[in-house]
């Protein structure tokens, strides 16, 4: 991806994305991801605006309310932030969304014309109905009710009611409806026949679907340290792993931040050493890092509450790479593990995750990536721009 100067879009754009997003930096999600996918495989000719966040890794001269022009793919795209902050700071007093909307609101002067614009998430898009007054793609990445369960990290879990009432004359109103949750998607046709389900994609320009796995006996996990992730489940997991087959070179991996981060790093001290050496914690890091990750591990481990995940993107890169996965119930919203072939889906209970890592350890990668070999980027992302 390369900045390439200060210039500003034409008057009119066939389509502008809104969202908590910055082309300099990565914020871990699947929405970033997703959008960063669909920016790198832009179908030709389409003039594309985006009106994101600053978080302060930009190219030098970058101001708020000033456009950018990018490209990731082969087709450029313009970009303004409109507010300075950073996705991944989850210990917010203000929601995101809010400050974002804000900024949009500070800026419509400079925000060109759009045939449709795209949101990913249901408070922006309400929001965006009446400041843009244009025809709307809506995103929806959660299960129904994903936002607003027990589990949840969102401001929304508070006005569940509330969440589903809005969302509802969100899909009601919007042009299109990509829903990346077939049996949601499946419910929210019922207000709006033109709601469609998508999978998630892996992207080949990162993804090594030829990787050696060097490391067959690395446990990996990857996922923002919060409540619908559970991390320390994956900690409980490894320990008891290590005590029932601590001859073996076991080590666990977990990539990611957020505002369980501290109470991760202390679990894991408390552990007795022989368990705390081999827990690497490497915070955030960028989708290359993690795709050499992914490449030379031996096992994906997923532990994220059931309710929350909509077709989780991380699972796919995993398979994509060719890692055996171990998921907990709840996780694997595509139905894409399969006892015994691709990896296996098990309780919260430790002792049970522990033994499916070490039958996983020994399944055939190949079968892995075949799964989900038509999850590919290219495939998908021309769907987001048809009728």
């Amino acid at each position: 991806m390369s900045f390439i100067d200060f210039s500003v879009p034409p008057p009119t754009v066939d389509r502008t994305i809104v969202h908590q997003f910055d082309p300099s930096r990565p914020s871990p999600g699947g929405i970033d991801t997703c959008i960063r996918g669909i920016l790198r495989y832009l179908p030709s000719g389409q003039k594309v605006t985006v009106l994101g966040v600053d978080t302060g890794s930009g190219p030098s001269g970058r101001r708020v309310g000033q456009w950018e022009r990018h490209r990731i793919g082969n087709e450029e795209f313009w970009f303004l932030p409109v507010v300075e902050l950073d996705p991944a700071d989850q210990s917010r007093r203000i929601p995101h969304a809010i400050r974002l909307v804000g900024g949009v609101s500070a800026n419509l002067r400079v925000i060109p014309k759009m045939a449709v614009v795209q949101a990913h998430r249901m408070d922006v898009a309400a929001s965006l109905r009446v400041l843009l007054r244009r025809p709307q793609v809506y995103c929806i990445h959660t299960q129904e009710n994903g936002l607003t369960g027990a589990t949840s990290d969102s401001f929304w879990r508070f006005f569940g009611k509330v969440h589903q009432w809005i969302e509802r004359s969100v899909v009601g109103s919007a042009k299109k409806v990509v829903v990346f949750n077939e049996e949601y998607a499946e419910f929210v046709k019922s207000w709006n026949p033109a709601a469609c389900f998508s999978p998630t994609w892996f992207d080949p320009a990162f993804i090594d679907g030829k990787g050696q796995h060097e490391d067959p006996y690395a446990i990996l996990w990857v996922g923002r340290l919060e409540i619908p992730k559970d991390p320390e489940l994956a900690i409980d997991c490894f320990a008891r792993l290590v005590a029932e087959d601590g001859q073996a070179p076991w080590t666990l991996h977990l990539l990611g931040s957020g505002t369980r981060a501290s109470s991760v790093a202390d679990k894991v001290a408390a552990l007795p050493e022989s368990v705390s050496s081999r827990i690497h914690l490497h915070g955030r890091v960028p989708p290359e890092r993690v795709a050499e990750q992914m490449s030379s591990a031996g096992v994906f481990l997923m532990t994220s509450h059931p309710g929350y995940e909509g077709f989780p993107r991380v699972l796919v890169e995993a398979m994509a790479s060719g890692l055996p996965c171990v998921v907990t119930e709840g996780s694997d919203t595509g139905n894409l593990v399969h006892a015994g072939t691709t990896g296996y889906v098990c309780d919260r209970n430790p002792a049970n995750l522990a033994a499916a890592i070490r039958d996983a350890r020994d399944l055939e990668r190949e079968r892995v990536r075949e799964t989900v070999a038509k999850f590919d980027a290219p495939t998908l992302v021309g769907r987001i721009f048809q009728d």
